[in-house]
């Protein structure tokens, strides 16, 4: 050991000696922190980092809570207790017991529907009443004067769903997507995913310009795709807030800005850099297939559909697209976990009529799509987006409008938002995207830069001067 020692000084840092901390000592690879602004200049500084309470959220699959032991789990920066009550229901409580604060989910379920504390064995019903206390015997004055927090909780497809508010809780209707309700021709498939960030940035990340061709472009979805998503376009989408709740926004009016007789091109130059992106062509030796594939019969399906509301970014931090097959509705759930942990609850929900349809989806999704989508995919979107750093000011883009939009539902219209800061009317960075469709020769712009009315524009401009290739 003494000689390897010194042989390593002798070495010293040598060659590439600079990069072992050349990030700092602590940063390195890892998620930078959330740090929120404060700035009345900058409508982030209205965000919850903890998210907005007063909502149901997905907490955990039913089948992950057995009657022996209870499930310990954080939502929105509390901490919960989840255990089978004598309903057979899974019941949550805070993760507190009130004799002495020690964690019930480190105890035991010794009786059918009851948690009891591991210290003292201070023992609650589904309802949080103390019905026993074991250490101290069946005639314990405990029982009946300690209560432990309660949380309302609803079981739906297979997903328990808990009431963080302090207010009493809204009908489920009003909160959770509807095809929850129905019957089991409705299938909703789920997988729980953790992303190290925050969980408004990874709300933003959802329907945001950078797919088109570039963060999934070496995705298995894309790599079969000869436009790589999202067609390129310097327009922001339109977006409409609907009845306080949702923001939809309708792409079609920016998908044509760079057609060439109807088509959009593959390649596209860049003048300022003297070069072509995407910086090749060889997509398109397999790409004509999936094209040809794509308007066939057997390729088609009916639409999932559901009210306005229910389509786009909805509070209180879900987004909500028909992606990736007809028929077939994408739910991405950012549940806040702590200010620098986000849980992330994927959806995807189909209507099969037919048993053997039904087992058919059940196998793809075990077997292929689930990983294909929720891992594949998305976990590029992680890998873009983790760096993000919301303390420092932005300057935003034409293409951020809906961006603008998605923050405004939040801290305007979110349940229970506070207003701990005079933010502007209109932020600086907000009136740079309305500047940015002017400068396209775009109306029917707000001053927050969110597009409205009807078609502008944007689908009849002239292409750059320079040649575009495809």
């Amino acid at each position: 050991m003494g000689l390897l020692r010194e042989l390593n000084k002798i070495r010293g840092g040598w060659p590439g000696g600079w990069k072992q901390h050349a990030r700092g000592y602590t940063d390195g690879d890892h998620t930078p922190p959330f740090v929120q602004p404060t700035d009345p200049d900058d409508r982030r500084s209205l965000v919850p980092p903890l998210g907005l309470k007063e909502y149901w959220y997905p907490a955990l699959p039913d089948k992950d809570v057995g009657w022996k032991k209870p499930v310990g789990l954080k939502l929105l920066g509390e901490e919960l207790v989840l255990f089978r009550g004598r309903d057979g229901e899974v019941k949550a409580l805070w993760d507190y017991c009130p004799h002495r604060g020690a964690y019930l989910s480190w105890g035991d379920c010794f009786w059918k529907g009851f948690v009891s504390c591991p210290y003292h064995g201070a023992t609650f019903d589904g309802n949080g009443e103390c019905v026993e206390f074991i250490t101290e015997g069946p005639d314990s004055k405990m029982v009946g004067r300690v209560k432990a927090k309660n949380y309302p909780t609803i079981t739906l497809k297979g997903i328990v769903f808990v009431w963080m508010g302090a207010s009493a809780p809204v009908d489920p209707h009003e909160d959770l997507p509807p095809e929850l309700f129905e019957g089991e021709t409705s299938m909703v498939m789920n997988t729980f995913r953790y992303w190290p960030l925050n969980w408004m940035i990874a709300l933003e990340n959802t329907s945001d310009a950078h797919n088109c061709f570039y963060v999934h472009r070496d995705s298995l979805l894309q790599v079969r795709s000869r436009t790589g998503g999202r067609p390129r376009t310097p327009v922001g989408y339109r977006s409409k807030v609907v009845n306080n709740k949702t923001a939809v926004i309708d792409g079609r009016a920016t998908t044509g800005y760079y057609a060439q007789d109807g088509r959009m091109p593959y390649k596209m130059y860049y003048p300022r850099v003297g070069g072509s992106w995407p910086l090749t062509s060889k997509r398109l030796l397999w790409t004509w297939l999936f094209d040809w594939l794509a308007p066939k019969p057997w390729n088609k399906g009916p639409r999932f559909e559901q009210p306005d509301e229910w389509e786009g970014m909805r509070l209180p931090s879900m987004q909500r697209i028909h992606f990736h097959g007809p028929g077939v509705l994408y739910t991405r759930w950012s549940v806040p976990v702590e200010e620098n942990l986000t849980r992330i609850v994927y959806f995807r929900s189909r209507r099969v009529p037919t048993r053997i349809g039904r087992l058919h989806e059940k196998l793809a999704f075990l077997l292929y799509r689930n990983w294909l989508i929720h891992y594949n995919f998305s976990d590029q979107d992680y890998d873009a987006m983790r760096s993000t750093r919301y303390q420092y000011p932005e300057y935003l883009s034409a293409t951020d409008s809906h961006l603008v939009a998605e923050r405004r539902l939040v801290t305007e219209h979110g349940r229970g938002i506070e207003r701990r800061i005079a933010v502007e009317e209109a932020t600086t960075a907000e009136r740079l995207v309305a500047e940015a469709h002017e400068l396209l020769g775009i109306t029917g712009i707000d001053d927050y830069g969110i597009i409205g009315g009807s078609a502008d524009k944007a689908t009849t401009q002239s292409p750059p001067a320079e040649p575009i290739s495809g």
